[in-house]
Order: structure tokens, then C-alpha cells, then sequence
């Protein structure tokens, strides 16, 4: 290769050259394509009359007009009408006619070729037409597509740059307003880098965003911009400008790709509106479920609260009242009325306590080797006041494996779920309580007599602040079977409810069982402490 780079077949010496045979080919076609009527013409001559032959020439004018467009069907029209007299019209092999009557046919010829020529780019650019609308409906749908599954603002307008820039061939960016200061910033930008902007072009897209209408280069408005802006809006609200950079050369924007950039525009202040609306609604629903809390904290003020606190206050004030002489029976059933009480607001903020950690996602568990008949033994000693009106059967079989877990929070559980129990049921009825390995799982069951939860109701039970709707029911915040459930789920377990056989319900939860391997060694090093 010379060092001129003469030689390369892309060099900008031979471009001239190769424009030049790409403009004329059309046209070397439409010889071609005449003279090959004109051979047909001449083979077919001694078997058709002369005027049938000159309906021959239409061919190649139709073929130019839907192959090459307008000019080289006229072209092909008057090159028709020529060879037409130049070989069959006598005399032959001349241009003059020898008859008049063939500038009639001539006429006709040329005229139907026109307007031939005329319908066939028509409905080339129709088809053009209809092929780039197809064009643009696949790429706004695949967009569509794209940001509808898509739940952050960046990666929406990312994905929505990208298809931008590749449908218009140019570089996209979206600005937005900074604060109340009147500043801009550059959001997303396909492909990234080159996002300078002079203080003029900073100008034009903030009086795009303030007016909400397009300016730019090839626009009514600040025409002499080097960049194309358009307004993201929605509700005659903008929210955003579309900044696009045009091609070297490129000086207008046509009207084809104004309605691509449009309808792109229009998507992303849908998608931007949704996720807006979607985080609006969040907050509303963070906001219904405090009020629903402040509530349930009120309603249980009044209940779980104040009950305790007036057998406390009463127990304490007879113990304390001037002259008062209890027996031995008497003083251990009012202390017993206070432990109870204190008992029970213990629980109760606990279990407030424990809603807030699930909430806020800081409940830290302290595994350690636990045995389940230790839970349950703790467990029934707590709630003993609580159910001393029920039967109680405790159903372990000796040797359940080992569990690595929580001991206090799994002890919470039971806890929560036998004063469900006993609350739910009525008086002198039985509750059991059972465990069971099964398939590296932990199953601990409690069965009671009361009345059976609605299948409608079961999975909506253990939502926050959900209570089933019984005349004359026990009160409650709603909050200790969802604090049962995100303890559970903490651990990796399940928990759920289902009939059980005595017409009453059964709720099971699930605690994964550790590897068999672990639980000997543990056992092993348990033996050689002793």
C-alpha cells in the first residue's frame, strides 16, 4: 500500500467514484431491461400485431418504479417509447414516422407509463412508509416491554436511552432540575461520556423544562442550539428534558423522527409516573399502617394495659391499705395477682418491641444447641396463670435431635401461640402440645378445641394487626401470631395453621434440624465437658 493510501478501496479518492455508479446503476438497469423487451418485441413480431408489442414496454416502467422510484421509470417511459419507434414503427430503425397515427399510440405509451410510473412509487413509499412505522411500533413495544418490569428510576431511564440512541442512531441524554436553584444534571446517557454542555445548551434545556415545549436545532425555538431537546411530560407536568445530539451535517429533525421521539417521550413519563405513584402508595400504606398501629397501641392501652395494671394497682393498694391484715392464702394470691399482671404487660411490650425489630430488620438471632422439651418446659411455666382453666397435654417422645436456634425468641413463640390457645377456647377445654422430627425438620404442633379458622382466613391470620371478627372475641393488638411467623421465617422455618382431627385448630411451625455430623460433634464435646 503506497503511503498516499491510494490503494484502499475506501479511501476518500474512490468515493466520488463509487457514488457515481451507485447513482447511474438504476438507470444501466432500465437499458437493460428495454432492451430485453425490445429483443421479445422483435422475436414475437411476426405473431403479434405492432400495437400489442408496445404495451410490452409498460413492463420495464413498472419494474423501475417499484425497483429504483420515480426518475428511472419516467426515464425508462421515454426510453420505451423510443426504441419503440426506432424498431418496430415504420420506418423501421429510423426515429421518423412515417404514419401520424403513432404519435397517438406513442401519446398513449407514454402517458399510461407516467402515470404507471406515478401509482408504483406511490406505493413503493407506502410500503417504505408502513415498513418504518413497523419499525418504530416493534421498538416502542420492546421499550415497553423493557421498563415495565424494571422497579428503579436509573435503570428505566438507562434502558430507555439506549433504545433511544439506537432507534435515532445518535447520542441520548435526559436531564432533570436540581433542587429549587434552577441548576440541571444529566440522569442517563447512552453511550456514556461526552455529557459537556455549554452554558447556552444549559439555557435551552432549562427553558425547555420551565415552558414544557421542544427547542433546538430544528426546532421554531432557539434554533441555533447544537442539540435537539424535547420535554418529558406528563399531566402538563415536565418532568424531564430529552437531549439529543445530531449526526455531522444533520441540521433539521424530520417530522418522522419528531413523532418517534415523541412517543419514546410519552413511555418514559408513563413509566416515570409509575413509579412515583408506586412509591406515593408506599408511603400512604407506611402511613395507614401507623395510623393502624397508633391505633392498636391505643385500643390495647386500654385493654392489655390498663387490665394488668388495675390488678396490680388493686392487689398492691390492699396489701397496702392502713389496718389491712391478710392471712398467709390471701397475701400469696394477691402477690400472685401482681406477678400475673407484671406477667403479663412484660409480654405485651415484648411483643412491641419484638414488631419493631422484624419492622426495622435489626432482630440479630443467638443461635445456640437448644432441646425442644426445655422450650416447652419454660414456656408452660410462664403461661401456667394463663391456662390454669385448661388441660394441657404435652406429647415429645424422648431423644428429638438437637436444635440450633434462638432459645429465648422460639420460647416467645410458644409462649404467643399457647396464650392464642388458651384466649381462643373455652374454658376446661384441651390443649396439646406435640413435637416431631421429620425429614431433617422440626415439627412442634398446638392443637386446640376452639373454633375452627375459616380456610379464607388462615393465610391473613398471621398479618400484622389482623384479627378474626368474633362477637364478644378476646381483644388484642392482632400482633402475636405475625411476631410468631417473622421469628419463625427468621429462623428458616414455616409456620401455619390447619383443622385439626378434634374439630378445633393446629398450628404446626417448622425448624430446619442441623446436619446430623454437627449434632454428634456437639453431643461429643457436650460428654468430654462433663
Amino acid at each position: 500500500m503506497s503511503p498516499t493510501g491510494t490503494d484502499d478501496p475506501s479511501s476518500g479518492r474512490d468515493r466520488p467514484t463509487t457514488g457515481a455508479l451507485a447513482a447511474i446503476r438504476p438507470y444501466l438497469w432500465t437499458v437493460l431491461a428495454v432492451s430485453a423487451v425490445t429483443v421479445a418485441g422483435r422475436l414475437a413480431s411476426p405473431f403479434f400485431d405492432i400495437t400489442n408489442i408496445a404495451f410490452l414496454y409498460l413492463l420495464p416502467v413498472l419494474w423501475s418504479a417499484v425497483r429504483f422510484g420515480r426518475w428511472p421509470s419516467l426515464f425508462a417511459s421515454l426510453l420505451g417509447v423510443a426504441f419503440f419507434d426506432f424498431f418496430f414503427v415504420p420506418p423501421v430503425f429510423s426515429l421518423a414516422v412515417g404514419d401520424v397515427r403513432y404519435v397517438f399510440t406513442f401519446a398513449v405509451v407514454l402517458l399510461v407509463g407516467v402515470v404507471a410510473s406515478a401509482m408504483a412509487t406511490s406505493i413503493h413509499g407506502e410500503l417504505e412508509r408502513a415498513g418504518q412505522r413497523e419499525q418504530r411500533m416493534l421498538a416502542l413495544y420492546a421499550l415497553s416491554r423493557q421498563i415495565a418490569s424494571k422497579a428503579d428510576l436509573a435503570e428505566i431511564l438507562e434502558v430507555f436511552v439506549k433504545r433511544v440512541a439506537e432507534a435515532l442512531v445518535s447520542r441520548v441524554s435526559i436531564l432533570m432540575a436540581e433542587g429549587d436553584g434552577g441548576g440541571v444534571r444529566e440522569v442517563a446517557a447512552h453511550p456514556p461520556g461526552g455529557g459537556a454542555y455549554e452554558d447556552k445548551e444549559i439555557a435551552v434545556v432549562q427553558w425547555v423544562l420551565e415552558h414544557g415545549r421542544s427547542a433546538g436545532r430544528g426546532t421554531e425555538t432557539l434554533r441555533d442550539a447544537s442539540r435537539f431537546i424535547f420535554p418529558i411530560k406528563a399531566d402538563e407536568r415536565t418532568l424531564a428534558a430529552l437531549v439529543i445530539s445530531p449526526e455531522p451535517g444533520e441540521k433539521t429533525f424530520p417530522l418522522e423522527k419528531r413523532q418517534l421521539v415523541e412517543a419514546f417521550a410519552n413511555l418514559a413519563a408513563v413509566a416515570i409516573i409509575r413509579l412515583r405513584l408506586a412509591r406515593e402508595a408506599e408511603e400512604v400504606q407506611r402511613l395507614a399502617e401507623s395510623e393502624k398501629l397508633h391505633k392498636a397501641v391505643l385500643d390495647s392501652v386500654s385493654h392489655d394495659l390498663r387490665t394488668p395494671l388495675a390488678s396490680i394497682t388493686g392487689a398492691v393498694t390492699s396489701l397496702l391499705g392502713k389496718g389491712a391484715a391478710y392471712d398467709e392464702k390471701t397475701t400469696g394470691i394477691l402477690l400472685d395477682t401482681i406477678r400475673e399482671g407484671a406477667l403479663r404487660m412484660n409480654r405485651f411490650v415484648a411483643n412491641l418491641l419484638d414488631m419493631a425489630r422484624l419492622e426495622s430488620g435489626i432482630l440479630k438471632l443467638n443461635r445456640e444447641w437448644c432441646d425442644v422439651q426445655d422450650i416447652v418446659g419454660v414456656a408452660l411455666r410462664e403461661v401456667r396463670e394463663t391456662l390454669r382453666e385448661h388441660v394441657v397435654w404435652v406429647d415429645i417422645p424422648p431423644g428429638l435431635p438437637l436444635i440450633k436456634a434462638d432459645f429465648a425468641l422460639i420460647e416467645h413463640v410458644m409462649i404467643n401461640l399457647l396464650e392464642n390457645a388458651g384466649k381462643y377456647t373455652p374454658p376446661k377445654s384441651r390443649i396439646t402440645l406435640s413435637a416431631r422430627a421429620h425429614d431433617k425438620t422440626l415439627l412442634v404442633a398446638f392443637g386446640d378445641e376452639g373454633p375452627p379458622v375459616p380456610p379464607s382466613e388462615r393465610a391473613r391470620i398471621f398479618e400484622k394487626f389482623h384479627r378474626l371478627r368474633q362477637s364478644g372475641g378476646p381483644g388484642g393488638t392482632g400482633l402475636g401470631l405475625s411476631i410468631c411467623k417473622g421469628i419463625i421465617e427468621a429462623h428458616g422455618g414455616t409456620i401455619g395453621v390447619e383443622p385439626s382431627l378434634e374439630g378445633g385448630n393446629r398450628f404446626v411451625f417448622s425448624l430446619p434440624l442441623p446436619a446430623q455430623d454437627e449434632a454428634e460433634m456437639f453431643e461429643e464435646e457436650a460428654d468430654h465437658a462433663v
